[in-house]
């Protein structure tokens, strides 16, 4: 038990040392890791790829996006970053994650990929990483507990190079396969939550083509 106890007071105080970096380097959400930052050495783009590689790697009948059931927060936990459940339209989400998680959250995004029909197909990286970073997003906003994060785009990320593997019944409604994909647009990787309830709010548009506008009720556990 002695054990145990170090070892959680060892994983706290470097969360801890995370999230009083950022801070310290003059970050102006500080529940909020800054655009530059490396989580496990990862960048926000790299985290982006692998939330994308969650969400479309689950089959529609399983796939919180599309409204199937879930409870937690997070489609996959990678160390201790969920990665955020993102959804396919707006609305309201409820879940539950364990204290010390650090949430990576999708504002609003794009991709495109060598799997998808035109206007989301590119046949190699260059294409793929014109046409994700063509879509023009406006109006993105943030909140946690009711307080504003500030400058929103200075989230928006493009991801690297990474391979998309659709399942059989994906939520695309593609055949199933593999190809290469290119992921842009506003994330938030979230620093760990006290434990309670929360709201974390977020919002975006593609002007004249969608809105997205998404409320999460967040109750952290001990």
């Amino acid at each position: 038990m002695k054990r145990l106890r170090v070892c959680l007071a060892l994983t706290l105080a470097m969360l801890l040392v995370t999230v009083s970096v950022a801070s310290a380097g003059g970050n102006a959400n500080p529940g909020v890791l800054p655009p530059n930052s490396r989580v496990q050495g990862l960048t926000y783009g790299e985290w982006s790829a692998r939330l994308m590689q969650s969400v479309f790697g689950l089959p529609l009948s399983e796939n919180p996006a599309a409204g199937a059931p879930w409870t937690g927060c997070y489609l996959e936990r990678v160390g201790n970053v969920g990665l955020g459940v993102p959804f396919f339209g707006s609305g309201t989400f409820t879940c539950e994650m364990p204290v010390g998680t650090m949430l990576y959250l999708l504002v609003i995004a794009s991709e495109c990929s060598t799997l998808e029909p035109p206007p989301f197909y590119g046949s190699n990286e260059a294409e793929l990483r014109a046409c994700a970073t063509s879509t023009a997003f406006a109006d993105l906003q943030a909140s946690i507990d009711g307080v504003a994060i500030q400058d929103v785009a200075d989230y928006l990320v493009t991801s690297p190079l990474y391979q998309l593997t659709l399942p059989e019944g994906n939520v695309l409604g593609l055949p199933a396969g593999t190809g290469d994909s290119v992921a842009y647009g506003a994330f938030l990787m979230l620093a760990p939550l006290s434990p309670g309830q929360h709201t974390v709010h977020v919002h975006g548009a593609v002007p004249g083509a969608f809105e997205y506008d998404m409320t999460y009720f967040i109750t952290v556990t001990n």
